[in-house]
């Protein structure tokens, strides 16, 4: 056990602990078994590119000779287990010259990572009710080992089909400065966008900056009695830049301000929207991680923060500023944070507002309240909740709220219903009773209930009104191959039948996250 200085006599006679050598040491995707069949595994490694110590080092928030800090060490994990190409990574300290009491003044860091397989074709297939959805092409996560992206794919969604190439650098020219580009050729337009972001490290980090711009053109569908009843041609180009500074930091907490200039055009319908938005805001943010295994990702590490987070921002658009005639008011504010019964028992809140003030009044006001809900049984078995409110107020005509099989409501067709307020209930029992089978799947299983609807502000809605589903989902993981995390196969029951629709509603592809 590494004994730290902490306060009193002892801590103000002892030097602070520092850090000493540095080790990186990454692993390949599979370990090859000592035992029977070893060349397919031996042989994905060869293919495989690892990632060089280089790009792990870039992550880390700590150097040889820097006091020991022990949640820049934690968060150094966590942003390391948040790249697309690793799967785990652990961090481990080691003591130098333990004296007799347990006291050290430097340590050693041993910092592991296990790649990811990077280089695959994509093949996603969801079916939702009636709906068949899916995607084909190539992805690389970890290009040479450099920890860059790049992605090719013709997918068809609810809305429209679309061929894509994504670029995507986490750390561009060896910095923390992210970039992302995308270029899309839609089924009814187009759709190009680039961001250069450098976001805060830790919550001790002391700066960020975000720099964007992007254009489409597209047609956003219109809803009623689930079914497309129109569409409305949608194309602008916007582009913003974001400034944030943290004026206070502790230990595991931070306050910060950013100011931001947002530029748009955009033609909805006959309607036009010229926005130049001078923008200012205020965020607290708490860290208080847990880490656990087998909620949404199966054996792989999640790390979930129950720390509190407030933020508002207002922004004003005025024709001086790049905006049209009139002057408009952007508002948003929210809270969230975390209630622990236990680590792996403990309710998840948050509250959140956002709108715009034109002529006198509310436009496109939107008030969302979340509940989430955990309750580990054992490790492998959990119980998972969630409510989900959201009412808007005067929304623009391309904004629906829509509830379906593709949106929570499993047992009701996708977009079933549609309207400016909806609610959802669901809790979910969860059984993971294989893990990394091969090194190549999970498995598990869930029971669920679900029960909700969306409605018109003016019409008077009851609990009775409220539709519910049960069903049960086979759920897929597959840790070493896919960032995903895992995917389900869902059958759903509608307890309230539908004119029109079947009972039942299938759907294959959808994420397990609560």
């Amino acid at each position: 056990m590494i004994t730290l200085p902490t306060h009193g006599a002892d801590a103000q006679d002892r030097p602070p602990v520092v850090i000493g050598v540095i080790e990186v040491v990454t692993h390949e995707v599979f370990d090859e078994p000592v035992d029977g069949l070893n060349a397919p595994y031996r042989v994905a490694n060869k293919v495989h590119v690892q990632t060089r110590d280089r790009v792990v080092r870039r992550e880390l928030l700590f150097d040889s000779g820097d006091v020991v800090d022990q949640e820049l060490v934690e968060q150094t994990e966590r942003n390391l287990r948040g790249l697309p190409f690793l799967r785990d990574a652990r961090i481990e300290r080691i003591p130098v010259d333990e004296d007799l009491d347990g006291h050290v003044d430097r340590i050693d860091i041993r910092v592991t990572t296990w790649d990811r397989w990077s280089l695959s074709p994509r093949f996603d297939f969801r079916q939702i009710d009636d709906r068949t959805l899916w995607e084909v092409g190539a992805s690389e996560k970890n290009l040479f080992g450099l920890g860059k992206a790049i992605t090719l794919s013709h997918r068809t969604t609810l809305d429209r089909t679309i061929d894509q190439v994504v670029y995507e650098d986490r750390q561009v020219v060896g910095s923390n400065v992210g970039l992302i580009a995308s270029f899309a050729n839609l089924s009814d337009g187009n759709d190009q966008f680039f961001v250069l972001d450098r976001e805060y490290l830790s919550v001790q980090d002391t700066w960020a900056v975000s720099l964007g711009a992007g254009s489409f053109d597209r047609t956003d569908p219109v809803f009623g009695d689930g079914a497309e009843i129109g569409r409305l041609r949608h194309r602008g180009q916007w582009g913003h830049l974001e400034v944030g500074r943290a004026v206070r930091r502790g230990a595991d907490h931070a306050i910060r301000v950013h100011g931001a200039y947002r530029l748009s055009e955009e033609r909805i319908g006959g309607e036009q929207r010229d926005r130049g938005i001078v923008e200012i805001g205020v965020r607290s943010v708490s860290s208080r991680f847990v880490r656990l295994t087998h909620v949404n990702q199966f054996e792989r590490t999640e790390d979930i923060n129950l720390g509190a987070e407030a933020y508002g921002t207002v922004g004003v658009s005025a024709p001086v500023l790049g905006g049209g005639e009139g002057q408009v008011v952007f508002l948003a504010a929210g809270h969230a944070r975390g209630l622990r019964f236990r680590d792996d028992h403990f309710v998840l809140g948050r509250i959140g507002f956002s709108g715009r003030h034109e002529h006198g009044a509310w436009r496109n006001a939107l008030t969302d309240v979340g509940v989430r809900y955990l309750r580990k049984h054992t490790l492998r078995h959990a119980l998972v909740g969630k409510v989900d409110y959201r009412h808007g107020y005067n929304l623009d005509p391309e904004v629906q709220l829509l509830l379906g099989a593709e949106t929570g409501l499993r047992g009701y067709p996708v977009r079933q219903f549609a309207g400016d307020r909806s609610l959802v209930l669901s809790i979910e029992e969860r059984w993971f009773f294989a893990d990394d089978v091969g090194q190549l799947v999970s498995l598990g299983a869930a029971a669920f209930v679900d029960s909700g609807f969306a409605w018109l502000g003016p019409e008077d809605i009851s609990l009775a009104d409220l539709k519910t589903g049960v069903g049960v989902s086979l759920l897929i993981g597959a840790n070493r191959l896919s960032s995903r995390g895992g995917v389900r196969l869902d059958l759903g029951y509608g307890l309230r039948p539908i004119a029109g629709a079947g009972r039942w509603v299938f759907a294959a592809g959808t994420d397990i996250v609560f």
